[in-house]
């Protein structure tokens, strides 16, 4: 799992902060397959480690790449994806699979 605390203004130890610095989406992130609007997934894993406890359901109505699937499995999440296009959920799919 990505390390949360490669935020670059974050001060460790401390309460979140309201603006966090995160890199744009590494290429090892899109090795199965390419969105063009794919998030970070140390983003997701933020979002979902900071609004959800282990078991909940994670529902992600648009799906995508699955960024948020990915987050939710490594945190121990549930996770449900929704999205029209057959190829991004192919490309979830394998991801899931690869995480």
């Amino acid at each position: 799992m990505d390390d949360v605390h490669s935020d670059k203004i974050n001060n460790q130890g401390k309460q979140m902060r309201s603006v966090w610095s995160i890199p744009l989406t590494p290429l090892e992130e899109k090795k199965n397959g390419r969105h063009p609007t794919q998030k970070p997934l140390e983003l997701l894993n933020r979002i979902i480690a900071s609004s959800t406890n282990e078991g909940d359901l994670v529902l992600d109505p648009f799906n995508g790449s699955g960024t948020t699937g990915v987050a939710a499995n490594r945190l121990g999440r549930k996770y449900i994806g929704i999205d029209k296009e057959k190829e991004y959920l192919d490309i979830t799919v394998n991801r899931l699979k690869n995480s």
